[in-house]
Order: structure tokens, then C-alpha cells, then sequence
């Protein structure tokens, strides 16, 4: 469930912007950063479970503009940072240059497609796990990652799962960096639509996506998420708006 513990944990683990996030993954630490959206708290909300997930994360991120007042209200002035924009600049810059990367999740012609984008950038995919993920034992994955010297491992499952297996692989062993980006590969190498510059910058990529996929979205936007946003959101933005 969502507490005020929770929040202000939270708080105290937010990467303030995009510079802070690349550095936290330059940094030789091993840590789990997970980007959080109002949908990881719709599910933190019906899950104790994904709670404590979300609290045992090294660094949290905040994706969307209603996290973004969450954390103000917490009195921090985070940016929006999301793992959408990281994959990008990875893809686009060589920050990471010498770096061993594994990806876990997404469809093999993906992650086929991914690693030779990052072909320029100087980052290497030197292990890809696909595949049935009921099948994915962390265990097994963290004596792989260690076996190929895997620096960053990029976890492309959607939540839940996908934040849940990071962190189960991080205390299974794997001494690296874990990033959670949900479905920004698949976005990045253009097997997903990502929302116009311009959708991003009016805040309105949520209604974006959901044109895009109305019958599986409704739910998670409108049932899930919206009584989140306004019992936990809305009252600490009509705060700060009166201010």
C-alpha cells in the first residue's frame, strides 16, 4: 500500500535530472534505479509487495508530472526523468563508451535491433535474455551477468515484473547496475510509438498512448491510476497551486 513513508522514501532516493541519472550509472556502485510513474503507484497501492519494491530501489526517478508534484510536495524540485529519454541518449552519445550492458525482456528481434543501434555509442550487448520470462531464474541470470562482466543490466519489462525480477536478480548476486525502463527499447528502436517532442512538452504523452491503445490503457489510465492521482496526488498540486 501507498504510506506517507513510502513518499517520502521516495523522496529521499529521487534523482533530481538527466545528468544525475547518467551519472548514477557511471558510477561503479551496484544499485537498482527504478523510474516510477502513476502507475507504479496504482500498483503499490493493490500490492504490498510492489511497495517494498519500490522502497528497496537505490534511486528512484520521476516519470510523469504527477510524481514530479508528489516529490514537491516532499519539498524537492525534481525534472521529469524517464527511462525512455535514458535509453535515447544512450543510443545517441558515447557517455557510456567501454561499457558492458546486458538486456533482459523485450522480443529477440528487439534486442537484436538494439544492440546494433548502440553499435556507434561504444556500449556492448554482451548478453541478451528473452525468452518466456516464467522461465527466468535470478539466480541462474546473476551468475551469467558476473560470468560476462556485465556493468548495466537494462531490465525491459513492463511493471510489475519487470522492476520485481531486477530486484530479485540484484540480491541474487549481480553486483552491477540495474535500470528499469520498462518499454523504452522497444520505443527506442521503433518496434513501440513514442509521443512527439512536442505531445512531451504539454504533458499530455498519457493521452498520446492511449489513442494509440485504447483497449488495453483504458483500464490502467482511468481504473487503476485515476483514483491514485486524485487521493494522492491532486490534493498536494491544489496545495502548492494556492501557495
Amino acid at each position: 500500500m501507498i504510506t506517507d513513508e513510502l513518499i517520502d522514501l521516495m523522496a529521499e532516493k529521487c534523482i533530481l535530472n538527466d545528468e544525475d541519472f547518467d551519472a548514477a550509472v557511471l558510477d561503479d556502485q551496484p544499485k537498482r534505479i527504478q523510474t516510477v510513474n502513476l502507475h507504479h503507484l496504482a500498483l503499490a497501492a493493490r500490492s504490498d509487495d510492489f511497495a517494498r519494491t519500490i522502497e528497496r530501489a537505490d534511486y528512484i526517478t520521476a516519470d510523469g508530472w504527477p510524481i514530479v508534484s508528489l516529490m514537491r510536495s516532499r519539498g524537492i524540485d525534481p525534472e521529469r526523468v524517464t527511462g525512455s529519454e535514458f535509453i535515447e541518449r544512450m543510443l545517441a552519445g558515447r557517455q557510456f563508451h567501454g561499457k558492458k550492458a546486458a538486456l533482459l525482456g523485450a522480443d529477440r528481434h528487439v534486442g537484436h535491433d538494439f544492440r546494433g543501434q548502440l553499435h556507434d555509442s561504444g556500449l556492448h550487448v554482451v548478453f541478451r535474455e528473452h525468452g518466456n520470462r516464467r522461465d527466468w531464474k535470478p539466480k541462474r541470470l546473476a551468475k551469467k551477468l558476473q560470468k560476462y562482466g556485465v556493468d548495466l543490466l537494462i531490465v525491459a519489462v513492463t511493471p510489475p515484473f519487470g522492476d520485481m525480477i531486477g530486484e530479485e536478480v540484484r540480491k541474487a548476486g549481480f553486483s552491477g547496475v540495474v535500470v528499469n525502463v520498462g518499454g523504452a527499447v522497444n520505443m527506442a528502436t521503433g518496434n513501440a510509438a513514442m509521443a512527439p517532442t512536442w505531445v512531451r512538452a504539454m504533458k499530455i504523452e498519457w493521452f498520446y498512448r492511449l489513442a494509440q491503445e485504447p483497449r488495453r490503457l483504458f483500464r490502467r489510465y482511468f481504473v487503476e491510476c485515476l483514483p491514485v492521482f486524485v487521493k494522492y496526488v491532486l490534493p498536494h498540486y491544489w496545495r502548492r497551486a494556492r501557495v
